[in-house]
């Protein structure tokens, strides 16, 4: 059932990628351009997301935690066979039930995607994320804003009250999506921003 509703989501930590040469003469000192070179290539590692994750804490009183843990990619989804995608961690979040109808579902995926963060990479991880959203009625709504690039939508699911809306953006190589889910139209854009402005700051 959850399958249907989200594809859960994750990533973050910080690996480190060193280079180091070994020759007979005495190492020349870096240079600031060749520093700046080596702090672009550090990747953030899978490891660090849970710390990037928010806490039951960062919800409205009433919201209790569903899930939080590694992502799964679904199956439909071409991450697991992209080379550039390291990993990622989910957080789910209801405020009545697991069942979007009952109350309000929200999702925070965040992933490591080894490519800078930009308005079109985001809309390709957030599809392959969230394949089922795809076939749904989507709506393009103002950049929230948040982050080096982000996109938003508003979703209904055709012929039934369930609507939604995604809030997805990303600093360096870390991407963050966010989704709301509720019935009768009742969907809280306000909160998904206020979470995902919480989330961002986590990122630093």
């Amino acid at each position: 059932m959850r399958r249907i509703y989200f594809g859960l989501f994750a990533v973050v930590l910080v690996g480190m990628v060193l280079a180091c040469g070994c020759s007979s003469q005495p190492a020349a000192p870096s240079s600031p351009s060749s520093q700046a070179e080596t702090a672009s290539a550090k990747e953030t590692s899978p490891d660090a997301l849970p710390g990037m994750a928010l806490k039951l804490a960062d919800f409205p009183t009433g919201y209790v935690m569903v899930y939080e843990g590694d992502y799964m990619p679904p199956d439909e989804s071409t991450l697991l066979s992209d080379p550039d995608y390291l990993g990622g961690y989910t957080v789910t979040a209801s405020n009545e039930s697991t069942e979007p109808s009952s109350g309000e579902l929200v999702d925070q995926l965040i992933l490591v995607y080894r490519k800078p963060v930009t308005r079109e990479n985001l809309e390709l991880v957030f599809l392959q994320s969230y394949p089922e959203l795809a076939t749904w009625s989507l709506s393009s709504i103002d950049d929230p804003g948040i982050g080096d690039a982000g996109i938003a939508y508003q979703f209904m699911y055709p012929n039934a009250s369930l609507n939604g809306f995604v809030i997805a953006f990303g600093k360096g190589d870390v991407y963050e999506i966010f989704v709301t889910m509720a019935g009768d139209d009742s969907a809280n854009y306000s909160l998904l921003e206020d979470l995902a402005k919480k989330a961002a700051v986590k990122l630093g």
